[in-house]
């Protein structure tokens, strides 16, 4: 046996004070009595009290000192030796991402997983360390190589959960780099299995085993996944689905409101596994909507779903071409655009318009303000070389922004123009011949691609018409963009011109200022609902909204992985030292200590 706190033995000194002060004589008020026979009791008390009288037995001391003696022995601690199969570094991954927040082990998984790493935390030997980190879209050390348990127990019990992602190549990272050279460590991954795919290559390994230790035992939800508005010339509609992820049959009823009340009740009836689409109505006057299920379900993030009705401020955008369908189509999917189209000869100058699309066509002039060029004529400013066939294109670099959910795996082109001499900006896509459309940030953000879509099969390809989105959103993004994000997502918000002050209230009021006169990145999207920004112009205030809802089928399959994809460990020692943990049992001694305490009081209202 061992003890944690051994300096809490002085407390031993209470022994001592406790029979002094039973000898203590006892000051009493003098009275008169007839007779001294009727008080024999009150007699012999006085004559204990006396110092140097012979010590008589007394119940109540002899309980008081077995108490004081016990807790005595709980403030030192006493532990007995146990064998912990713990590394000199443990390493924990604590998955804190939103499936972690289901309901299907009482009271939470992220709470079973917390209790299971408290216990690790208590089996912690003296020489032993551990790092705790927390499993999120954007992980973090939330204690770094302590051996202090208190500690450990404060950073994991003020840990919660977040309602993104889990990124675990970002936390496995983390972990390598809190690994000392030589050292020898282990690292436990407690979690539910629900992760992004693995993205950071480990080629040389992970510098330590890793356990998954499985936290979840149902995958029954049914979820709110898309809620999507869609505006025509006469009415405007929202596209919900709802899906039935378990393995049970469910009975629900869909919830509809706008800003102004209740609009419908849609009574649902979901096989296992069955998704549905309801079509809802959207009053003119609302601002917002919001879907809700009922029902006693296992995950709330996803029964209750929101979406932004209230038109965005308008763009108008002129399309310059001799005829271009396909541009034409791409550029009416954003419904903020005032989509004008003119021939070349009817061109006389862009100054109304914020930007200015060109097609095969190339004003004497280009205009100061954000501009698309698609194939310059030839003598014009942006023309390129001699036209030179292509084939196959790819992207310049795969990871760019602009080509988001842009695939160019079956995309050709028959020829383009030389723009490999090309000053313009940076190559967005290219070829093995020749870049295909340049990109640049000054003076304004502009596009120029040297070949017709007429001479490619991009058009044909879904990636056509979201690669203009994606250029038109990078290169007119609305003032507040009125579609749904997920949870941490940054948004990026364009003060309007001449706003003195810029807001954002988040769903639970607390107010957020931010920067006027530049774009400016809003990244506190934790909580899920309706982000109100307010922008004071001309001593006006002008709101707008923006939502952030789950909308992950991922995080909504709530079934727990038997098994997780991990990187491999390198090459460690077969037999692995075993630390000596210890079986805490000051709690139990403690006890003792109360049922004493209990007893003598019992004997002192009894009269012992």
């Amino acid at each position: 046996m061992s003890f944690l706190a051994p300096a809490a033995a002085a407390l031993a000194l209470t022994l001592p004070a406790i029979v002094a002060l039973y000898f203590l004589r006892i000051r009493r008020p003098t009275r008169v009595i007839p007779a001294l026979h009727l008080w024999p009791n009150q007699i012999r008390d006085r004559q204990a009290n006396v110092p140097w009288q012979r010590l008589r037995f007394s119940w109540l001391l002899l309980l008081q000192l077995l108490a004081a003696a016990v807790l005595v022995a709980a403030a030192v601690q006493p532990v007995l030796p146990a064998s912990a199969g713990l590394a000199a570094h443990s390493i924990v991954l604590l998955d804190a991402s939103a499936p972690m927040q289901a309901k299907d082990i009482a009271p939470s998984r992220f709470e079973q997983a917390r209790h299971l790493v408290s216990a690790m935390i208590d089996e912690l030997g003296p020489q032993d360390r551990m790092t705790l980190i927390a499993l999120q879209a954007t992980p973090r050390i939330v204690a770094s190589g302590s051996g202090d348990r208190d500690a450990m127990h404060r950073a994991l019990n003020a840990l919660v959960t977040s309602n993104g992602s889990a990124d675990l190549s970002a936390a496995l990272a983390l972990a390598a780099g809190a690994v000392r050279v030589g050292e020898q460590s282990r690292a436990y991954l407690f979690s539910d299995g629900i992760v992004e795919p693995m993205h950071a290559a480990f080629a040389n390994g992970l510098p330590f085993p890793i356990e998954y230790h499985r936290v979840g035992v149902s995958g029954e939800n049914v979820g709110l996944t898309s809620l999507v508005m869609r505006t025509s010339a006469k009415s405007r509609a929202a596209y919900l689905r709802v899906q039935n992820f378990g393995q049970q049959q469910r009975s629900l009823t869909v919830e509809w409101r706008s800003d102004a009340g209740l609009i419908d009740l849609r009574p649902l009836n979901l096989q296992a596994g069955q998704a549905q689409d309801l079509v809802l109505p959207v009053p003119d006057t609302a601002s917002t909507v919001t879907a809700r299920i009922d029902g006693a379900d296992n995950f709330a993030l996803d029964d209750r779903v929101t979406a932004i009705a209230r038109t965005p401020r308008a763009f108008k955008v002129l399309l310059v071409t001799p005829g271009n369908v396909f541009l034409e189509q791409a550029l009416r999917l954003r419904t903020d655009f005032q989509l004008d189209v003119i021939s070349p000869a009817a061109y006389r100058g862009s100054t109304a318009y914020a930007m200015t699309v060109f097609d095969r066509f190339s004003p004497a002039s280009l205009p100061d303000a954000p501009f698309i060029m698609f194939d310059p004529p030839a003598g014009s400013p942006l023309a390129g070389g001699a036209a030179v066939g292509i084939g196959r294109v790819r992207a310049s670099d795969a990871g760019d922004p602009l080509l988001t959910n842009v695939s160019l795996q079956d995309v050709h082109v028959a020829r383009s123009q030389d723009m490999s001499s090309s000053r313009f900006g940076r190559a967005l896509v290219t070829s093995v011949q020749t870049p295909l459309i340049l990109v640049r940030d000054v003076p304004f953000r502009q596009v120029l691609a040297g070949f017709d879509v007429h001479e490619s099969d991009f058009p044909l390809r879904i990636g056509f018409p979201i690669l203009v989105q994606n250029l038109s959103e990078w290169m007119l993004p609305p003032s507040v963009p009125g579609h749904s994000f997920h949870p941490d997502e940054p948004v990026t918000i364009v003060p309007e011109s001449g706003a003195s002050s810029v807001a954002v209230v988040r769903p639970d009021g607390s107010r957020r200022q931010l920067a006027t006169g530049s774009i400016t990145t809003f990244a506190e999207t934790d909580m899920l609902g309706v982000y109100t920004v307010e922008q004071r112009v001309s001593g006006k205030v002008e709101t707008s909204w923006f939502s952030v809802n789950l909308f992950s089928e991922a995080a909504s399959q709530l079934t727990p992985l038997d098994r997780v994809t991990l990187p491999p460990a390198r090459a460690f020692p077969a037999a692995q030292s075993v630390h000596r943990g210890f079986l805490q049992i000051w709690p139990w001694v403690a006890l003792v200590a109360l049922i004493l305490v209990l007893a003598e009081w019992l004997a002192f209202h009894r009269g012992l």
